[in-house]
């Protein structure tokens, strides 16, 4: 019975902290993807609605697209985490790594990021709560704590991010932005859930 209930607190500190992975990825695409505008005369006009549909599709594939990507990485190496503690087993970095589509010369910098991903998750799922707001309060104790944690994962990223973008396509000022606005975004929402978490 022990456990079960081992392994039911386990799912529910996965699902927390894959939830919250989300909310992070929802809201980076909200800012990094720009919604097309829906004017008056767009309505009136048929022609242009039918533009106006065309680009609101695309907009969509485009978002839900982003959300897959950035999302892929980070519920691959949680669901490792959560494997590794479930069956008092080992996590294969290496694994992890091959599992990617990172080009040769990224490799490391995408290992870093992944053991990072590992540490940080690890981390949460042996703390005690049974939301992500507990499990960050029990695992940090206070904002400094969980700050640094999060400097920590963005500053991997941004290591990874500079390693990949020569690879991008069409690499231009437009891509460098977009990275950038990704960095901006997600930072700021750690930043912002850091102050929100240890207000309560």
């Amino acid at each position: 019975m022990e456990n079960k209930d081992k392994i039911k607190n386990l799912q529910e500190k996965y699902n927390s902290i894959l939830e919250n992975e989300r909310v992070l990825t929802a809201h980076v695409a909200g800012e990094v993807i720009d919604k097309p505008l829906l004017s008056l005369w767009m309505i009136l006009i048929p022609v242009f609605f039918v533009f106006y549909y065309f680009q609101f599709k695309r907009y969509k594939n485009g978002l839900t697209n982003f959300k897959h990507d950035f999302l892929r990485t980070r519920k691959r190496v949680l669901d490792a985490v959560h494997k590794a503690l479930a069956d008092k087993s080992h996590i294969n970095l290496e694994e992890l790594i091959a599992a990617s589509n990172a080009p040769q010369h990224a490799r490391d910098a995408y290992g870093a990021w992944v053991n990072e991903l590992i540490v940080f998750y690890r981390s949460l799922m042996e703390a005690n709560g049974s939301d992500y707001t507990s499990l960050v309060q029990s695992c940090y104790g206070k904002k400094s704590n969980y700050l640094l944690a999060l400097n920590r994962l963005n500053s991997v990223e941004r290591e990874l991010n500079r390693a990949l973008l020569p690879d991008l396509e069409n690499e231009d000022e437009r891509t460098t932005a977009a990275v950038e606005s990704i960095e901006k975004s997600t930072a700021e929402f750690r930043r912002n859930q850091a102050s929100d978490v240890f207000s309560r």
